[in-house]
């Protein structure tokens, strides 16, 4: 084949392939939802707990690759003393999902403690039971608790059909996100709250502050 012919032929190829690739995009693009009202809207005071914003580390905040966020100290009023670090992230391209107590702890230094994870469930103030992971780490003699859940927006039937699949429902895989999403994690050092009610507590206050906020089309996952 002349030339001439092979370089136009691969133009042609490379048009249809590119056509193709756009038509696919367009076929499988989806709305990526923002939240209803900025995370700094969340109240200060949640039922019993109050707290104080406490600007987060900087190469966390980088690292999260978060649109919006928040970080929180919270101090219960029934318990003086116990006290409790709210972290919530929104990305809206879903970045930030590829970041999981489960990926940033170990990298810090702090090692699993498998005996003392459980999921724990809390209803919403719709009466919906939520699951929360509570996770457990240890760094010498510290132990961290560390609830977790997290939320998509947007997100079609296939694609949550798919997170529901053992090898694709955690939250690590960013990639595999089509909407939108956000993190939460609420810490705690783990000897103030060894059965993790005050996690409980806690959430289910959260849970009800987030409503107002949270956009309609959303599913929660809770597998870090």
């Amino acid at each position: 084949m002349a030339p001439r012919k092979r370089v136009a032929l691969c133009g042609v190829l490379l048009t249809i392939g590119f056509g193709a690739q756009a038509g696919l995009g367009e076929l499988t693009k989806i709305e990526r939802p923002l939240p209803r009202a900025a995370l700094a809207s969340v109240p200060e005071q949640l039922g019993d707990w109050v707290g104080r914003d406490v600007p987060p580390d900087p190469h966390i905040l980088r690292e999260s690759q978060a649109d919006d966020y928040l970080q929180r100290d919270y101090e219960s009023r029934k318990h003086p003393g116990l006290r409790l670090r709210l972290w919530i992230n929104f990305s809206r391209k879903g970045d930030n999902l590829r970041h999981s107590p489960e990926k940033c702890l170990p990298s810090s230094g702090w090692t699993k403690v498998e005996s003392l994870c459980k999921v724990v469930s809390v209803s919403d103030p719709k009466g919906k039971p939520i699951s929360i992971t509570r996770l457990s780490y240890s760094q010498g003699e510290l132990v961290q608790g560390v609830g977790f859940w997290y939320y998509i927006f947007g997100e079609g039937a296939l694609e949550h059909y798919v997170r529901t699949l053992p090898i694709t429902n955690r939250s690590s895989h960013g990639r595999t996100t089509r909407g939108s999403g956000m993190t939460v994690e609420v810490f705690c050092p783990g000897e103030t709250d060894p059965e993790g009610e005050a996690l409980k507590d806690f959430a289910a206050a959260l849970l009800s502050a987030l409503e107002p906020i949270l956009p309609e089309s959303r599913a929660e996952y809770y597998v870090p």
